[in-house]
This record gives structure tokens, sequence and C-alpha cells, in this order.
């Protein structure tokens, strides 16, 4: 068993590597990004007696599943409402302790300075304000709590693209507003070509930031506020609404292009990168699953093809 400094040691051995990661891949250290890179960094070290750290205060949400997403914000909703419960009998025990009779000062009228009942009052007023404004705080902080679970639900941590529980739900919502199959609906998806052979040759470090760089690639190369989702691994898909097929292909065209030219730097050597991808078209009554399914049957047969191309699968 480890001593309280051996594993202090290896804390700061991990922390430390963590902080080299983010430099390497220059992503910032703030907070966010230095928690996701150390857990891991810890995960992935050969000190099983310290897993058990990543179990706590982890904010790895966007890979938690939706009904752990749930769990999480009903915790903190009921937080919430166990302040205000909280606050409500604070307010009700303060109200009994300052509790004054009228009808014995009505009663004992000329034996009771007005002075004395304002005092009582003013105390009582105080007490109720700075109760209020404690649960006003508290609440405000939960809130906050909450709506960054949810912002931070919504984007993969490495590319800070959206992630796939995003696109399940961004897509389905317009599928569910289609009545006649008028749906002018594609979705492109995209697999960087020989990714393991970058780990491989450079390490995992180099892989990450090949998908950090893929990610900025694709948003530039689309037009200003198309999403951008990471599926999984080195994919990535994007939903194109209100077009035709030969627009979607100038666009898948312009993308695979754009990263066969272009240049990523790692170590002084230059990765060449290039993108397969399917085509897929929504058709009536279609689902999320069949949709998904056609783009990645037609993303296979463009590796089979030779790669650095697109397949339709329609």
């Amino acid at each position: 068993m480890k001593t309280n400094s051996e594993i202090a040691d290896k804390i700061f051995d991990i922390g430390e590597e963590s902080f080299y990661k983010l430099k390497d891949l220059s992503i910032p250290p703030y907070p966010k990004y230095y928690h996701d890179t150390f857990m891991e960094t810890l995960s992935a070290s050969d000190e099983p007696s310290l897993i058990d750290l990543t179990k706590k205060h982890s904010y790895l949400f966007s890979l938690a599943s939706e009904e752990e997403m749930n769990e999480i914000s009903f915790d903190l909703a009921k937080a919430s409402l166990q302040e205000f419960e909280k606050s409500n009998l604070n307010l009700k025990n303060i109200s009994d302790e300052n509790f004054v009779d009228i009808s014995t000062i009505k009663k004992d009228y000329d034996r009771v300075h007005a002075k004395e009942v304002l005092e009582v009052f003013d105390t009582f007023q105080s007490k109720i304000i700075t109760e209020l404004k404690n649960a006003d705080e508290t609440i405000t902080k939960l809130k906050l709590e909450i709506e960054r679970l949810e912002r931070e639900s919504h984007i993969d941590p490495l590319t800070k693209a959206y992630n796939r529980r995003v696109f399940v739900k961004d897509i389905q919502e317009i599928m569910d507003m289609d009545s006649k199959g008028n749906l002018d609906l594609y979705i492109i998806m995209f697999d960087a070509d020989n990714f393991k052979d970058i780990n491989d040759s450079f390490g995992h470090i180099a892989g990450d930031k090949t998908l950090i760089y893929l990610a900025k690639l694709l948003q530039n190369s689309l037009k200003r506020n198309t999403k951008i989702y990471r599926y999984g691994g080195e994919e990535f898909i994007i939903i194109l609404q209100k077009i035709d097929l030969e627009e979607v292909e100038q666009i898948a065209t312009k993308i695979l292009q754009d990263t066969d030219e272009s240049k990523l730097l790692y170590k002084g050597h230059n990765i060449h990168l290039t993108l397969s991808a399917g085509i897929s078209k929504y058709i009536e009554n279609d689902t999320v699953d069949n949709i998904i399914d056609r783009a990645d049957k037609a993303l296979y047969n463009a590796k089979k093809s030779g790669k650095n191309c697109y397949r339709i699968n329609i």
C-alpha cells in the first residue's frame, strides 16, 4: 500500500502530464479542460487504487447518458426545493420568535413605548430580508449550475463540436415537423481516413489534435451557424436543410478538397488528412436510425472505393 506521500507524488505527476497535454494541443488550462484531461490521464495510469477518484466530482457530462443527465438535473432541482422549504421554515421560526400580540399592545398601550414596538418589527423585517436574500442567492446558484450542466451536456469536450445526443435531438425535431414527406433534408457523415495510423505513428495527443483540427476545418468550410456534430470516434456529421442533392454534393466535394489540401503540423511532421463521406436523404416516414444507417452504409462504400471520396445512399 502506498503512503500518503507517494500518492501525492503520483497525483502531482498526473497533474503535470495533464498540463503538458493541454499545452501540446494549444488548449488553455481552464479548470474544466484541466479536470477532463486529468481524469482521462488518471484513468489511463497504472494506479488502480486512484481510479476511484474519477467517480467523484466528474464534470464529463457530455459522456453521460441522457438518463444520468436527467438524474443530475433532478437532484439539483430537488436541492433547490429543499432550500425553499428550509427558508420557509426559517421564516416561520423567525415569525414565531418575534410574534407581537397586538391585543396586549392595545391593552397596555400606556405602558408601551412606540420605539420598542418599531424595534421589534424592524428586527423581524431585517431577518426576513436576510433569509430571502440568502434563499435567492442559493436558488440563483442552483439555476446557473443546471444551465451549465445543460450546456456541457451538448458539447463534445475535446473538439467543442456538438455531440451525438444533440444530433439525434435536432434531427428528430426536424423530422417531427414533416407531414407530407416534403422535407429537403440531408445528412453527411464524415470519417477521418487512416486515423489509427496517426495515433500509431505520432501518439494519441496527435490524434486528439487531429480531431480538434478537423472540427474547426469542417466549421470553416460550411455556412455560418451550420452545426457540426461529433458522432463518435473520428466520425463527424452535419445536417443540411432546404437544399437539393446537387448542392449537397458540392458541399461534400468542397469539404473533402479543403481537408485534402490542408496542412496539419505536429512536432515538425506534416500530417496529411483526408475524409470519406456518406450522404443520405430523408424520406417519408423515415426514422433517425434509418437515415443514419443509410449514411453509414454510403460511408462504408466510400471507404471501399479508395477513401477521400463520398458516396450516396438515398
